[in-house]
C-alpha cells in the first residue's frame, strides 16, 4: 500500500497486492475513511463465517472514489485541496487507488476498463481544475 500527501493531507491510496487474510486499508485509527477498502486473500476451501451488517448512521460531507484497473493502463494526475498538481501515479489491471481529498484527472496510457466505486449517494458536484 502507497500513501499520497499533499502538504500532510492525505490525498489517495494506492494498493498492488494482497496479503494474506483479510487486511483493512481504510476504516481503522489510521486511516478512518468513508469509503471501505479491504482486500482479502485466502487460499482455496478457507471460510469467512457469514454475516450482516447493523444499521449504524454514517454521516459523510465530503466524496471519497476508488478506481479498480480491470484492463489496460492509466496515468492519474494528483491534485491538493488548493489544486495544484502535485504527483503523477500510474494504475495496472488489478491495482486499485482510493481518491480520499483533493482532485484527481486520468491519461488513458492503452484501451482500459476502470471500476469506480464512491459513496453515495450521486451528485453532480463536480468543479473543474482550471488548468493554465
Amino acid at each position: 500500500m502507497e500513501k499520497y500527501y499533499y502538504k500532510n493531507k492525505l490525498i489517495g491510496i494506492k494498493i498492488s497486492k494482497f496479503c494474506q487474510g483479510s487486511i483493512p486499508h481504510t476504516g481503522t485509527k489510521e486511516a478512518e475513511e468513508s469509503v471501505g477498502i479491504l482486500t482479502l486473500k485466502y487460499p482455496k476451501g478457507s471460510y469467512l463465517k457469514a454475516h450482516i451488517h447493523k444499521d449504524v448512521k454514517r454521516i459523510n460531507h465530503h466524496l471519497q472514489e476508488a478506481f479498480i484497473v480491470r484492463k489496460g493502463k492509466v496515468r492519474i494526475d494528483l491534485y491538493g485541496p488548493d489544486q495544484k498538481l502535485f504527483k503523477y501515479i500510474y494504475l495496472s489491471p488489478g491495482q486499485l487507488f482510493l481518491a480520499v481529498s483533493g482532485g484527481h484527472a486520468f491519461h488513458f496510457l492503452k484501451d482500459s476498463e476502470i471500476f469506480e466505486v464512491k459513496n453515495g449517494p450521486y451528485k453532480d458536484d463536480k468543479v473543474f481544475i482550471d488548468l493554465i
